[in-house]
């Protein structure tokens, strides 16, 4: 159940758009999703630091409760507080008003 105090972080969900670039090549820009959700509730995980190839990774992984949004997919991601998360599953609470985007940072 979403509860409206919560939701006090701002995200912007986006969708990808192909556009020719004139050389027969396409280029994907992203843009926001009109209607979609601008608030959410932020729900933590967990992060992951892992060591490959030499190299320090860390991922964050978490939740966000949004008010639910009939078109919502995978095919989407999210901004929030600066950085960029693919939406790796979605919750659909089909009675409740909300649903539930898991979220993981895009390296």
């Amino acid at each position: 159940m979403i509860i409206p105090g919560k939701l006090d972080q701002v995200i912007e969900i986006q969708s990808a758009s192909l556009t020719g670039d004139g050389m027969g090549a396409d280029t994907s820009s992203w843009a926001a999703v009109a209607g979609s959700p601008k608030r959410a509730e932020y729900i933590p995980v967990r992060g992951i630091e892992r060591i490959e190839g030499s190299k320090l990774e860390s991922v964050t992984l978490f939740k966000l409760r949004i008010r639910r949004f009939s078109t919502m997919s995978t095919k989407y991601r999210v901004v929030h507080s600066g950085s960029t998360y693919r939406i790796t599953g979605i919750e659909d609470f089909h009675r409740e008003m909300d649903m539930v985007l898991h979220c993981a940072e895009i390296l």
